[in-house]
């Protein structure tokens, strides 16, 4: 089985014409006769780019990543693209989220309640464990933090009632099992990026990575400076032992971080913005 995957939001864009850019991510992918949408992008670029592409959206699931707005906010344009939908997510994406930069606290969650999204049609389908969404496709539930060095952030809060560090256990990703191994599309890697994968490969029992695809959160992990480069370093070590087919960075990955995973991976770093087309 093989996968095809088209970036449909992200913060730059390709140089395909009319294609709109836009802070979030959403991937489009065809995964032998399944078609799945996994996030929305922040607003309507997912929406606007899947049209612009030519893509039918009629009829498929959607699956999140988490909670936050850049990865939520675009449902109700993908809605009215799909009609009535799965959306598949965990619990606690619905949690009130925030942010604290600046001395100044600012909402991040979804930016309608789950009742509003259910009378567009949506269903959804939430659980703490992974949920199969056809042959081979993994929606990989709460993952595992066993790294020393991917931990949560400080500035990333959720009211419960109380304010308090978000453990972002919402944080998931899918994996994929194709003919050249696992394919694992992020979100915004909350949960660290050796942390997904390492979840991926015991939840599907596939040990080689064909390829990786979206957001790592490399850009954004830290708000000090040396611990964020240490945090890099140690994935960049990290990530040597797996042989990675490709790795396609997004979103949260920032300039630098993707710097340094070229010089690293050289051929098999793709930079994957709106309206990049993968096929593995």
């Amino acid at each position: 089985m093989s996968i095809k995957l088209i970036t449909l939001s992200e913060n730059t864009a390709s140089m395909t014409r009319d294609i709109l850019a836009e802070h979030g991510f959403s991937v489009y992918l065809e995964i032998g006769e399944t078609r799945l949408i996994f996030d929305t992008g922040q607003s309507i670029s997912a929406a606007h780019n899947a049209k612009t592409l030519g893509l039918d959206l009629s009829g498929l699931c959607i699956a999140l990543s988490h909670g936050h707005y850049d990865h939520t906010g675009g449902l109700e344009s993908i809605l009215l693209l799909t009609g009535p939908a799965n959306v598949y997510c965990h619990p606690d994406a619905f949690a009130p989220k925030y942010v604290e930069r600046r001395d100044s606290l600012r909402y991040i969650g979804f930016v309608r309640s789950r009742q509003e999204y259910e009378r567009m049609g949506a269903s959804f389908c939430v659980s703490r464990q992974p949920q199969k969404l056809g042959k081979g496709i993994w929606l990989l539930g709460e993952i595992p933090r066993i790294t020393d060095f991917e931990t949560p952030e400080e500035d990333l809060l959720v009211k419960d009632p109380e304010m308090r560090i978000d453990p972002l256990l919402d944080d998931q990703a899918l994996a994929v099992e194709t003919d050249n191994g696992l394919v694992i599309v992020l979100g915004c890697a909350h949960s660290g990026l050796i942390n997904t994968i390492e979840h991926a490969r015991n939840v599907t029992g596939v040990r080689k990575i064909a390829g990786v695809i979206g957001g790592t959160h490399l850009g954004f992990s830290d708000a000090n400076k040396a611990a964020a480069q240490m945090r890099l370093e140690k994935t960049v070590r990290a990530l040597r032992e797996y042989d990675i087919g490709l790795l396609g960075v997004s979103h949260c990955t920032g300039p630098a971080a993707a710097a340094r995973l070229f010089n690293e991976f050289g051929d098999r770093f793709v930079f994957n913005c709106a309206g990049t087309v993968i096929e593995i």
